[in-house]
């Protein structure tokens, strides 16, 4: 969806006109003729604004009004927000509505009016997004274009509007690339593919980038990535992504994890929800959206990108258990179990970024299944010692939808990885699983300021929700973003 911010919306142009109300509250900023249209709708309709309540009216300028009820007006939140916007979605493609209007009246908890309208702006453009690459026959299925103004309050003026439009565009341009590169079938999004498509974005973001082959990734002994790799007939890539801003003070560094299909290797996986594992790259593809977003906001901040990119199969050739394996950094590693290999191209890739001698280095994973059962779909998990880092990204995650818990990150928990033949073991069994993978990556970081997300319940949904479409959902970018903003 294409979203513009406008104080001002041209009504007679609009097919559809929505209105996001709470209970009993009819006190909007709108402009008069604007008001005028929604109390005579109100009256009309006997509308009250329950949080169950919708009602849509036929009207001249616009065509249709329609009217959605939020319940409470002290209820009333970020998750509300998401929900309703996803409804107006539903309902504009449904009536086949492709110009629209929305009235989202609320200034969000911890945010102010202009932040508010950026983050609507940014979650209106998602509303009616579907990844259709594939779909052929069913032409109902087909997304289609749908323009929609959302209403500023009248003490946004236009240059305001249009500067909050543009930064809500540069965000949502960047999940949106994360949610179509992970919702790529990967027979398709291969890793030499992902990396092409990496470089695509960053050419036309003004980026450098860099992709190092297989034989350059031998010469660097990357053997975490080399040895899971060893299983697929795709070739690895190993990608770095840089955004150099003349005037940038800090650096950071931003490591995604791209296994592009995880079968688990020779420790092989059930095959029920085995098709779900295309979006093990999901990390890879949130360093990808994420200093997209960053380049398009032009925040002074240096940024690297950084990903490494692998299938992890099974065949004659893959790694085994009880191999050991000798990282870029010289650690060595007994294979307990393939199916930990995220780690494995991580451990490298944290090692490069650290070379790099960034000020913050924050890597993304869809690491385990440990942390799925921790915290559901509802937050991701965040290890870190620097607890100055882990507040503001969780007061990050929490001002735009992102959420984190903070898990610990101990020493006690190297006992589990410890092993008799190698410096450690690329598991530590079944407990505290998220928290001993989290360990493992730490013998490979070298800079005061890491954090790990362990995104695996956030960055894909299994299926819809009243807020999201099913499939990948762009998860860390929004809450990255945020936090580089709070570095200026």
């Amino acid at each position: 969806m294409h979203v513009d911010i406008n104080r001002d919306p041209k009504l007679a142009k609009a097919d559809h006109l929505f209105v996001i109300l709470a209970e009993g509250d009819r006190e909007l900023d709108v402009a008069p003729a604007l008001r005028t249209l929604v109390d005579d709708a109100v009256r009309d309709a006997g509308f009250s604004g329950r949080g169950d309540e919708s009602v849509t009216l036929a009207t001249k300028a616009p065509k249709r009004t329609t009217l959605i009820g939020v319940g409470k007006r002290d209820a009333v939140s970020l998750r509300t927000m998401k929900g309703s916007l996803y409804q107006v979605g539903k309902l504009a493609r449904k009536q086949r509505s492709k110009n629209i209007v929305v009235i989202w009246p609320y200034t969000l908890p911890g945010h102010d009016a202009e932040s508010t309208l950026r983050l609507a702006a940014d979650l209106l453009s998602h509303v009616d997004y579907k990844y259709a690459e594939f779909i052929t026959v069913k032409v109902d299925d087909k997304p289609y274009p749908i323009d929609a103004t959302l209403v500023a309050p009248q003490a946004v003026d236009a240059k305001r509007a249009k500067a909050l439009t543009a930064e809500a565009r540069a965000i949502a341009e960047g999940v949106r690339t994360v949610r179509d590169l992970g919702n790529a079938p990967c027979n398709v999004m291969t890793p030499a593919a992902l990396a092409t498509r990496a470089n695509e974005v960053a050419r036309a973001a003004g980026l450098k980038c860099t992709i190092y082959k297989k034989r350059e990734i031998e010469a660097m002994k990357m053997g975490g990535l080399l040895a899971v790799n060893r299983g697929s007939v795709e070739e690895p890539r190993f990608v770095v992504i840089e955004y150099t801003p003349r005037k940038a003070k800090k650096h950071v560094a931003l490591v995604g994890k791209g296994i592009t299909f995880d079968s688990g290797g020779i420790s092989i996986k059930p095959a029920e929800k085995m098709e779900e594992m295309k979006f093990d790259m999901c990390g890879a593809a949130t360093v990808v959206g994420t200093i997209e977003a960053v380049a398009k906001l032009g925040l002074p901040i240096r940024v690297t990108a950084i990903f490494a990119a692998t299938e992890n199969l099974p065949s004659g050739s893959a790694y085994k258990p009880g191999e050991i394996i000798t990282m870029m950094n010289g650690k060595t590693v007994e294979i307990v179990n393939t199916d930990a290999e995220g780690r494995m191209i991580l451990g490298d890739a944290l090692h490069f970024a650290c070379r790099l001698e960034p000020d913050h280095l924050i890597d993304y994973a869809t690491l385990t299944g440990a942390c799925v059962v921790a915290l559901s779909s509802e937050a991701a998990g965040i290890f870190t010692q620097d607890d100055e880092l882990a507040q503001k990204l969780i007061e990050s995650g929490e001002r735009v939808g992102d959420r984190f818990w903070r898990l610990p990150l101990w020493d006690e928990y190297k006992d589990q990885i410890r092993s008799e033949w190698a410096d450690m073991k690329n598991t530590g069994g079944r407990w505290g699983g998220a928290i001993t993978a989290a360990v493992f990556l730490k013998e490979f970081v070298d800079c005061p300021s890491w954090a790990h997300l362990d995104i695996a319940g956030t960055a894909y949904a299994e299926a819809e929700t009243s807020r999201d479409a099913r499939g990948a959902t762009g998860a860390g970018v929004r809450a990255t973003v945020q936090w580089l903003e709070s570095l200026l």
